[in-house]
């Protein structure tokens, strides 16, 4: 898993456990893992102190988007086996010094900002997680609606009436018998974003839901599908761009690599 991120254990340590837990740090506005956009540059780990150096798309990211990575790394790796302290570096970031000051202290936001209005981020993670919400459900519906389901159907649907079977989900149906989805990760995503907002996941519970928990009716599917669609491709073009610039970042550092070893000089193949 993510090869490329250069890490060093001890004699013996795999790593996988931390690299299983930093996959589930997200970028909070991307809902992508920060392994998966290239965001986590190294991981050392030395008698129980993981230190892992962050590497944002750009310096001037928004500041409490990189101080809400930066906790969630911290968060994450303090439960893993025998890591006690955790340090996270933003390397060339407008904010590192104090974003990092704060967040290796597990101190909030506010004591990184004081005096400037800083409060709680709760309600910005809130935020992120409906909006996350959203878009995973948007590509749930898509794989219902090329399977076939009509608005009807697909709102009758039942958590009790899908589950994962291999690699890909399953709809049960009373009438035609099982039905194959698309890939489980799709469902398992879309559920595990449902747990975290507190919505109501009980098996007789309505598969597709808004905002508020309250099940879809037909005639309201398909604004409600075309609204999310807009916030996934939205999403979606946000995080090629973060792929772009991480691309040209990593090629920029590979040439200056190149010219301080060759002193500046052009070297012909």
């Amino acid at each position: 898993m993510h090869s490329d991120v250069p890490c060093e254990f001890p004699e013996g340590c795999d790593g996988s456990a931390i690299l299983q837990r930093l996959d589930q740090v997200l970028d909070p506005e991307l809902d992508e893992s920060i392994l998966d956009l290239g965001f986590v540059r190294s991981v050392e780990l030395h008698a129980g102190h993981a230190d892992i150096a962050l590497r944002l798309p750009t310096s001037w990211c928004a500041v409490n988007f990189a101080y809400l990575m930066a906790e969630d790394v911290r968060h994450a790796l303090l439960d893993v086996g025998d890591i006690r302290e955790v340090t996270v570096r933003l390397g060339d970031h407008c904010a590192a010094a104090e974003i990092e000051a704060a967040v290796n202290a597990g101190q909030s936001f506010a004591d990184a900002f004081p005096g400037e209005g800083a409060g709680s981020l709760a309600a910005l993670r809130a935020t992120f997680l409906r909006k996350g919400f959203l878009i995973r459900q948007q590509r749930l519906l898509r794989e219902l609606r090329e399977t076939g389901f009509a608005a009807a159907a697909i709102c009758a649907l039942r958590l009790a009436e899908v589950s994962v079977r291999d690699s890909v989900f399953v709809i049960q149906r009373s009438d035609h018998g099982p039905v194959t989805g698309g890939p489980a990760v799709i469902l398992q995503r879309y559920l595990q974003r449902r747990a975290e907002l507190g919505f109501d996941c009980s098996p007789t519970a309505a598969l597709i839901i808004d905002l508020d928990g309250r099940p879809f009716a037909p005639e309201r599917l398909q604004a409600h599908y075309e609204a999310a669609r807009t916030m996934r491709i939205a999403l979606e073009a946000n995080g090629s761009f973060c792929r772009a610039l991480m691309a040209r970042a990593s090629c920029d550092v590979a040439k200056t690599a190149a010219n301080i070893k060759t002193g500046g000089r052009h070297v012909q193949a």
